[in-house]
């Protein structure tokens, strides 16, 4: 009995630091508002417009967030998206590994306007030869890309030149 308030404690702080490593994983399995999925990593989050319409946009910034990107998202909100931040403009590639749902993406020049985009890429999820896994390409160099919900950019009405609309000091981790 006399070890009781000391097993209690012991207890206590192992479940503390327990807790405390699933906060550090970077894989949790709580939900964003609009988003549903088993493991994801927690991003930080802005609030942007694109043609008119109001967006909320995780951002992956660095190169562990924009590796994981929206795998195992089981489903994703109209007004709900990714942006995948760079330091320059490149051509970019993407992939869907153990993405779930389709998915639309939108690339965007230096000052954050529309150059192209891709529309309908299907999930990987499943695939397990990565060689399989089809590679999504843009044709011109960009500095950030939005993955949407699969049909967004016709709902949204998108174009060419149209402006993402978001603080810019968010775009750029520490």
């Amino acid at each position: 009995m006399k070890n009781r308030p000391i097993l209690l404690f012991g207890l206590i702080l192992l479940n503390f630091f327990c807790l405390a490593c699933q906060a550090d994983s970077g894989a949790e399995t709580t939900t964003y508002p609009g988003v549903t999925q088993g493991k994801h990593q927690i991003l930080p989050e802005a609030i942007g417009t694109l043609s008119g319409h109001q967006l909320n946009i995780m951002l992956a910034r660095t190169y562990d967030e924009k590796a994981f990107g929206l795998m195992y998202c089981e489903s994703l909100a109209e007004d709900r998206g990714m942006l995948f931040v760079y330091q320059t403009p490149r051509v970019m590639s993407f992939w869907m590994k153990n993405t779930m749902i389709p998915l639309d993406l939108v690339f965007f020049s230096e000052n954050l306007q529309i150059t192209e985009w891709i529309e309908n890429m299907q999930p990987g999820f499943g695939i397990a030869d990565d060689n399989q896994l089809p590679r999504y390409t843009g044709k011109l160099p960009a500095q950030y890309a939005l993955e949407l919900k699969a049909g967004s950019i016709a709902r949204l009405g998108l174009k060419t030149g149209d402006s993402l609309d978001i603080p810019v000091t968010l775009l750029y981790s520490d």
